[in-house]
């Protein structure tokens, strides 16, 4: 497994390589997570409300241990990632002060479990399909790197953008999750490039721009309600742009 050793900060040069997180940079939720679980909850008679679930799934998921296992068969990791994401919805119902049976729980957790996997639940950013278009036309290498489990392999065949991607690095099966710089030494390895000409590109400064920063590669933060700044983009479509202007600062 590749690892990436910090390197001082550099001016701007040229960009050969631009990584994306998934979930809030190419990909949306359709509906709050809350409201999903209480819908396919109700289908099982069990009552609970929306808001509570999804504050019991907020407290419960940021105190979670990291999605990324040891290496490991593919069966026994969608085996683990399936366990990592029942327990994070055990956590919400119970925050919420909700005690299914055992029997219904884990047939609400098995249709909600699929549906996070399959189109209905998620919609892809206007922006992505033609920045993924120019960049990619343009000769740039092309990798997801994600705080995600395999699911997110069967969203991107479905909406159609997998070929866009020259890899597809997830912290379940790096074994490693951002804002570890391992994971981006994982796409590094991918992609064969090499930090000082990668860029980063996510919507969490924590987890995206910083992480990314401190493991060597350029970064910008995608904040699609905010305004544009030197490590700020208000969308995708800046990318082109920032990539070829070399408009991409490395201090924080």
């Amino acid at each position: 497994m590749a690892s990436i050793v910090r390197s001082a900060p550099r001016p701007a040069g040229l960009i050969r390589t631009v990584f994306f997180d998934a979930a809030g940079t190419l990909l949306a939720l359709r509906e709050p997570v809350g409201e999903t679980y209480a819908r396919f909850a109700r289908r099982e008679g069990i009552v609970a409300e929306a808001k509570a679930l999804e504050n019991g799934f907020r407290r419960g998921f940021g105190r979670a241990e990291p999605l990324a296992f040891p290496p490991a068969a593919p069966a026994k990791i969608r085996s683990l990632e399936r366990e990592w994401w029942r327990r994070r919805v055990c956590d919400a119902f119970r925050s919420a002060g909700v005690d299914p049976s055992r029997r219904a729980a884990a047939r609400a957790f098995a249709a909600v479990y699929e549906h996070f996997a399959t189109r209905a639940a998620w919609r892809l950013y206007a922006d992505v399909r033609p920045v993924l278009r120019v960049l990619r036309g343009r000769g740039l290498r092309l990798a997801v790197v994600s705080n995600f489990d395999t699911r997110l392999l069967r969203l991107l065949e479905g909406f159609g953008i997998a070929p866009s991607f020259d890899a597809v690095v997830l912290s379940s099966t790096a074994g490693f999750a951002k804002p570890d710089p391992r994971l981006f030494g994982a796409a590094l390895a991918a992609v064969h490039g090499g930090a000082p000409t990668t860029l980063h590109v996510g919507d969490s400064e924590r987890l995206d721009r910083r992480a990314a920063h401190a493991a060597g590669l350029h970064a910008l933060r995608l904040d699609r309600g905010g305004r544009p700044a030197r490590h700020v983009i208000t969308s995708l479509e800046e990318l082109p742009e920032r990539v070829a202007g070399g408009a991409v600062e490395w201090r924080g």
